[in-house]
């Protein structure tokens, strides 16, 4: 039997697996409805559309040389096993280096940008958020909350998004900006296939897409609402809220951001013990009504490090712990910090 090492993305582990239940997890996952088969390779067409709508486009004589793609290549796709999941399902990544639309996947998000991160709702990361939360007070009765919406790349409504960009972009670029999103065709284990709707995880230009769509779909639900939380902070697909309207309440607003869009599904998560993860951070409540912070790691986390006592130069050392000490002095409360 043959095995192959897969890298683990979260938990710092390398996974194990047989070459046989590899090829099965992602036949399985391929077998969704968010996959189709293709009779034949899409490169050779794909480069040649990419070249006619820069062609057609306004962008400079420059910009065109250095997007216009040649010599391309399919993307491929890979797996990595979800090890905190049941089952240890595979999580799609595909590689885009070398397609058609590599470059031009490049060089849009740099136009989309600046239309991102303007709401009150957006966190850029985890130091923005615990500054966030240096400046809230909540009460006794309020619930300490996390949406997570299920596989949001591959759920990104396109026609949606693209109805989106036409009201920020003239028709040429939205034209690009639709060739890149529609253009999810990738090759594996010998068969091409596609992907029916949604952005490619391993895309460049997904991370942006799902945010700008998101910043649309959130400001919606909250308007909507009847009951609104107190706060509402998002990471792409993780949200953190403050609720102050009860239990049953809170299942009635998780039903309506979940009736929005028949593709945007959200999962809950409430606080247990005064304690909740929001991206590697633990918030927990103090007494005083304020929220502490402190370094979350996941269950799967095998805390495996370069040895002290291994044969590596000093400085190889060194950088395992550099980063460590600056993470606990970044994401820990002074009560939190030995």
């Amino acid at each position: 039997m043959l095995w192959r090492p897969v890298g683990c993305p979260k938990g710092n582990a390398t996974v194990i697996l047989s070459t046989t239940d590899y090829q099965q997890k992602m036949k399985t996952l391929l077998n969704e409805s968010a996959y189709r088969r293709l009779p034949k390779d899409q490169t050779d067409s794909t480069e040649h559309k990419t070249t006619r709508l820069l062609k057609k486009s306004t962008l400079s004589e420059d910009v065109y040389k250095e997007l216009n793609p040649s010599g391309s290549r399919p993307p491929r796709l890979y797996g990595l096993p979800k090890i905190h999941k049941g089952g240890v399902p595979m999580r799609p990544i595909i590689s885009n280096i070398g397609a058609p639309t590599y470059k031009l996947a490049k060089y849009l998000p740099g136009l989309l940008k600046p239309l991102i991160g303007t709401t009150m709702h957006h966190v850029k990361n985890s130091v923005q958020f615990i500054q966030i939360l240096q400046t809230i007070q909540i009460e006794p009765h309020d619930l300490l909350v996390s949406f997570d919406i299920v596989s949001l790349f591959t759920n990104v409504p396109i026609g949606d998004s693209l109805l989106l960009l036409e009201q920020h972009f003239n028709i040429d670029l939205v034209n690009l900006f639709r060739h890149v999103l529609t253009s999810t065709y990738f090759y594996f284990n010998g068969q091409y296939y596609e992907q029916t709707d949604g952005v490619a995880m391993g895309s460049l230009f997904s991370l942006v897409i799902a945010n700008f769509y998101m910043e649309d779909f959130e400001n919606r639900a909250l308007q909507l609402a009847t009951y609104r939380p107190t706060c509402w902070y998002r990471y792409v697909d993780d949200t953190f809220v403050i609720w102050l309207h009860g239990l049953d309440r809170l299942r009635e607003f998780l039903q309506h951001i979940n009736g929005l869009h028949k593709k945007i599904k959200f999962t809950m998560e409430i606080e247990e013990g005064g304690h909740l993860p929001f991206l590697d951070v633990n918030v927990y409540r103090r007494n005083d009504g304020s929220l502490g912070h402190k370094v979350y790691r996941k269950p799967t986390h095998t805390n495996l490090y370069l040895h002290q006592s291994s044969h590596h130069h000093p400085a190889n050392k060194q950088s395992v712990l550099t980063p460590l000490i600056q993470r606990a002095r970044t994401l820990c409360d002074q009560d939190s910090l030995p």
